[in-house]
């Protein structure tokens, strides 16, 4: 009896491993697929060069990957600059547009007395007015009303190559950098004057960013240092934030988290240092990757690599311990 229903269950044996199998490679291809196709939340958008359009990042942070390109109605684009999760300033050969993403599509609105192609573009820490700088011409154009009725606000003329800039939410200060033959100046205008006025000198100024109650944060790349202009617009006192002292390392961007916090991007070590609004060090983030800027793309998110043919590294600044993630490269 006993040998008799070993054979028996051997001769089913392979029919059950078969179903067993079949199930399992079922499961994997749905799940696989749920994979590839991964879709959900937004979290921004990001320019892709090579074929000039604006792709999401789509998902949860920690797991979302690049989607489509939206469909525009513009014209090949050229530049972008982010405003927000659902917003973008394009350009295109023929305007300069402010674009409404949603549900990958998008609405766009041209943004008037602006010209297509400028050389640099810059948005405030909450997203509500830009400054254009044409080389061409020499001059900035600040735009608010942002994102949804963007209007021209004025010209500021420059009378060197502009390297940096950063303008403040309501478009009334501007601060930038130009290129002279012994480093970069750093100059405040101002919309009650109408003038610029030197502030200061670095050997080579990587990044500024204007914090909501009017102070500049500047880092200067080859002096490995961190530094504020407190009242930018009016006393302009300069003060050492961070140096190598604090892990700075040819810090290459900077930007400011919703609660100001810095965020330095460091390009010679690959990493983020993250300062309280004093300067204080509060922890160093190492990313595997080379860090480009730290530019916006949302609330509390950061890019922190260019391009999207390879990996894309993301800075999480929305929570108390600030992380850095990846997001693949769209496969296709």
């Amino acid at each position: 009896m006993f040998s008799s229903d070993v054979n028996r269950h051997s001769k089913r044996m392979p029919a059950v491993l078969v179903l067993v199998i079949v199930a399992i490679l079922v499961v994997a291809d749905v799940c696989g697929a749920q994979t590839n196709s991964l879709s959900g939340p937004v979290v921004g958008y990001v320019f892709d060069r090579q074929a000039s359009n604006v792709r999401p990042i789509q998902g949860i942070l920690g797991s979302a990957t690049v989607g489509a390109p939206v469909e525009t109605d513009a014209a090949m684009i050229s530049q972008s600059l982010a405003l927000g999760a659902t917003h973008a300033i394009v350009s295109t050969d023929q305007a300069l547009l402010a674009l409404s993403l949603s549900g990958g599509k998008s609405s766009s609105l041209a943004i008037p007395s602006l010209p297509p192609n400028p050389t640099r573009m810059a948005a405030s820490i909450q997203a509500t007015a830009a400054a254009v700088y044409y080389s061409s011409t020499n001059e900035v154009r600040i735009v608010t009303g942002l994102p949804q009725e963007p209007r021209y606000a004025g010209t500021v003329h420059v009378d060197r190559p502009l390297t940096r800039m950063a303008v403040s939410d309501d478009g009334r200060v501007l601060v930038y950098a130009t290129d002279e033959a012994d480093g970069n100046f750093l100059y405040a205008w101002t919309a009650s004057s109408g003038a610029s006025r030197f502030v200061t000198s670095s050997t080579s100024i990587s990044g500024i960013a204007i914090t909501r109650n009017g102070d500049a944060i500047v880092t200067a790349e080859a002096d490995n240092e961190v530094f504020a202009i407190f009242d930018a617009s009016g006393g302009a006192v300069r003060r050492l934030l961070a140096d190598v002292r604090q892990g700075v390392s040819r810090p290459i961007g900077v930007a400011l988290s919703p609660d100001g916090r810095i965020l330095v991007g460091n390009k010679e070590s690959a990493t983020v240092t993250v300062l309280d609004s004093n300067g204080r060090l509060l922890r160093t983030l190492h990313c595997d990757c080379a860090v480009s800027g730290v530019y916006p793309i949302r609330d509390a998110v950061f890019l922190l690599t260019d391009g999207i043919d390879h990996t894309l590294y993301l800075l999480d600044a929305g929570s108390p311990e600030e992380r850095i993630l990846f997001v693949p490269p769209p496969q296709e």
